[in-house]
């Protein structure tokens, strides 16, 4: 009996193990193969950076497209507030020192004689007529000028050139961006095309023709890196005004060269 009990202790105790279990050691990486691994993540990484900054330039030609087309639109609301008529103008080329800029700029008719004079933000008898806003394309800039510090160009008006304009009924159609191009918005919300005054005393100035424009205003608006090809697919907006003032824009891509697909968004 006490055989038994002893035997059947026995057996509930846990045995030792004949021998102890040791892992197999585990292999390092190589040299080559952290290299590789290290050499893979650095072309993901560039890769990426790469399609971050084209998206990031595709949504700053959007936003920028969007900004001149209020500037534009802002013409009507100006008008009616002010009771003058106003002058949207493009350029011309402006170069101080070693800085460029290609100024758009909004100027309200103060001596209500539908001639684009002299202007400036606080009017005077040598410029009388008044700079509501201006938005500059800057082409270059360095500290001091304009109060922008070394920006290169990243917008442009023509989507074959970077140094050039492509517009439609404006005051000046002509390619070379040393042209200004003006349209002016009248007391009864028209646009209206601008000429050179063909008399004095304002002979030569840009002045309203009396007539309604035929069609749209158009003008190109782009990013440099799709003119140099350097940013796909290509894209350009179309900024268009109205016979009757209002403005809209219109994005089109090229899948093919010389042909322009307008896209929604």
């Amino acid at each position: 009996m006490k055989n038994q009990m002893k035997n059947q202790r026995n057996r509930s105790l846990p045995r030792p193990l004949s021998r102890a279990f040791h892992p197999r050691g585990r292999r390092g990486f190589s040299t080559i193969e952290l290299m590789v691994v290290v050499a893979i993540i650095g072309i993901v990484a560039v890769a990426g950076s790469s399609e971050i900054a084209k998206a990031w330039k595709r949504q700053k030609l959007q936003s920028a497209a969007g900004d001149v087309r209020m500037l534009f639109q802002r013409a009507y609301s100006e008008m009616q507030r002010r009771g003058t008529p106003v002058f949207v103008r493009v350029g011309p080329l402006v170069t101080s020192g070693a800085a460029r800029y290609l100024p758009v700029s909004l100027v309200g008719d103060q001596t209500q004689d539908e001639v684009l004079d002299c202007f400036q933000k606080v009017p005077t008898v040598a410029c009388p007529d008044l700079l509501i806003e201006e938005y500059d394309i800057v082409v270059k800039g360095f500290s001091g000028i304009m109060g922008i510090s070394r920006v290169d160009q990243e917008f442009c008006l023509s989507d074959t050139n970077t140094n050039q304009i492509v517009s439609t009924l404006w005051s000046d159609n002509t390619t070379p961006w040393t042209a200004a191009r003006v349209i002016m918005c009248d007391l009864q919300g028209r646009a209206m095309s601008v000429g050179p005054k063909p008399s004095a005393p304002k002979l030569g100035l840009p002045a309203s023709t009396g007539r309604q424009i035929a069609g749209p205003a158009t003008l190109v608006f782009t990013h440099v890196d799709i003119v140099n090809g350097d940013l796909f697919p290509p894209t350009r907006y179309m900024i268009n005004i109205n016979p009757v003032w209002s403005v809209r824009v219109v994005k089109q891509i090229s899948p093919a060269a010389t042909v322009w697909v307008d896209q929604n968004g």
